[in-house]
Parts: C-alpha cells; structure tokens; sequence
C-alpha cells in the first residue's frame, strides 16, 4: 500500500443473491485516496458507485453478498488493514470513527424520535468515551463550526422540525464528529436547493481540509466534481472505464462514455438548442461481460468492441481509461 494512500481498493468485485439469480454489481474496481485528497465518483444510476463505497463500511445485507479482492484501510493508527477480513465486532470500531458516511437523504438517515443533538452525542459517547456533560459541549461546538444555529436550540430540536439543508448539517456534523479518516459522501447535495448545495460544499471542503480528512464523493453532477473533487473516477457497469486528476477527465477525457457525460452537462453557450444525451440505458448485470459493456450505446464502437473486453491503461502519468481508442484522448468542445 502507498504510504501516502488512506484507502486502497484492489480488484473489488461484488455479487448479491437475488430472487432473479446473481447480480454482479461490482467487478475488478482498483481505486486510491491519497491522505487529504477528495476523490469523486461519477456515473448513471446503477453504475455501481454507492456499491462500491458502501463496501468499504460493509453496509450491505451480508447474508445475501459475496465479496472478492481487498480494501486495504489505513487506521488512526497508522496499520493497514484489509476491511473485508475484519469480524463484525472489529467492523463496528471502524465505522463512524475512522470511516464515516454522509447518506443522500437525511431524512431517512436519522432517528425521528429522538433529538438531533443527542443523536450525535450518543455517538461521541460511545465511540470517543466521552461523559454525558462532555459529550453535549462537543456536539455544541461543533453545531456552531457547522453553521447549525443557534447551537442550542437547534440541539433539542426533533429532525421534523429542520429544514433540508438544516438535516444535511447534522449529518454532516455527525460523520465528521469522530474526526474520521476517510468520509464516504453519497450524493449529500441531491436534494437541495442551489444555494444551500454551494453552502454545503463550501463547508464539506473546508472541514476536510482542517482535518486532512481523504473525501470520496459520489455524486452525478459533474459542476460539483469541478467545484470540490482532485481527482475522479467514471464508473460504468459496475467498472472504473476512466481515472484521473479533474483537469485531466474535463480538458482530455480518453473514453467515450466519460465524453459522453461531459456533452451532456448543460451548458450556458447551448441556450435553445436540443441537450445532448447517451442513447439507450445502463445495462442490467445479471451477466458477466466478455466485450466492453458500453459497445452498444458508443458512437465511435469498432468490431473488436463487441468481442473483447478492455482493460485499464496508462494515457499518461494518473490518467487511465479502458478504451480501445488509441488516440489518447480527444479534446472536449
């Protein structure tokens, strides 16, 4: 492992049990976070990307999941462990403290029934071994460093009587109460408004920065990778098919899939004319492939597109894409 990676996935494959027979939602994902670096992940819905980073606090119903390959962790500690070798008890030391998440829907996310301050202090309380009284002024102060105001009123507030955002605070607070090492945000801009997300970015980033907290951010909105992400990863399939700096994916994007996105981000200069889309729909993953799964909905497919399976290769230094292209990449207009 790097030494200056936080989390290293190699070879990650993940296969749920169904009713309909195997889905094989995740197949030989290789990502890095380097320490105090925001990483997003990019895609369609049911590409993969909640799949992928749910794995790494092994959130799924795992009686009905097959893992294969490793999540290697770097702890508080400085040891590097492999998170799918862990027990369940050795897990729950791990989740919330040195790894913490961020889900899309706050709503759902908290417990209606119990106040919002001592939803957080419940978890200090238990995973740092703070003293009920403690625990209060911990969640306090950080009420105030989150923008949740004022502090104390809002800490005997119920989650019904938040705003959205106000919701997103809170959970923002709690996934960064531990000081966590890596914070996994799952589309937490979603369903917001545009000027509450840029406050919520805004602070996302500022908080990550003072704690060198690594940042995997998930989200569909690629404005919001250019905004707060240092580099990307574009998944499709259940596959990483692009990696690289943001620089790198938004100014020489090498696969067509990840141009493909990028062209049909809305743009100012595009007023009245039609929005450009990807035809079709991701494919369903009941099957492995044996061909690049984007062949049937690229516009630059060739023959042996449909009847081999591209691997990931170097374009240039931390850029890599799984393209039979050999152009290196085009410049995006």
């Amino acid at each position: 492992m790097n030494e200056h990676n936080v989390i290293e996935i190699k070879d990650l494959s993940v296969d749920f049990m169904t009713v309909r027979g195997i889905v094989y939602a995740v197949q030989g994902v290789d990502l890095s976070v380097k320490e105090g670096e925001i990483h997003g992940v990019v895609g369609e819905s049911g590409c993969g990307k909640s799949v992928s980073t749910k794995s790494i606090m092994r959130l799924h119903d795992e009686k009905h999941t097959r893992y294969s390959g490793q999540i290697l962790f770097k702890n508080g500690e400085g040891k590097e462990v492999d998170v799918l070798s862990l027990s369940e008890k050795q897990m729950q030391t791990i989740q919330g403290k040195d790894i913490a998440m961020i889900f899309q829907d706050p709503m759902t996310s908290l417990d209606p029934i119990m106040k919002a301050g001592e939803q957080i202090a419940e978890l200090v309380r238990k995973k740092l071994k703070m003293k009920k009284s403690e625990a209060k002024e911990y969640v306090l102060t950080l009420f105030e460093k989150v923008g949740i105001l004022p502090a104390e009123q809002r800490y005997e507030q119920y989650p019904f009587e938040m705003s959205g955002g106000m919701l997103q605070r809170v959970m923002i607070a709690m996934a960064l109460s531990c000081k966590p090492r890596l914070l996994i945000a799952d589309e937490p801009t979603t369903a917001l408004d545009v000027t509450i997300q840029a406050q919520i970015l805004k602070l996302i980033k500022e908080l990550a920065a003072e704690n060198n907290t690594s940042v995997i951010f998930i989200t569909h909105n690629l404005g919001v990778v250019a905004e707060i992400c240092d580099s990307i990863s574009v998944m499709y399939a259940g596959r990483i098919c692009e990696t690289g700096s943001v620089l790198d994916i938004f100014d020489n994007a090498a696969h067509p899939y990840t141009r493909a996105l990028l062209n049909s981000n809305p743009k100012e200069a595009d007023t009245g004319k039609y929005m450009a889309t990807i035809p079709g729909a991701p494919p369903l993953l009941y099957n492995k492939f044996t061909h690049c799964p984007f062949a049937e909905r690229c516009d630059k497919c060739m023959d042996k597109c449909r009847k081999e399976f591209p691997t990931l290769k170097t374009i240039r230094a931390g850029h890599e894409a799984s393209c039979f292209l050999s152009d290196g990449g085009e410049k995006n207009g």
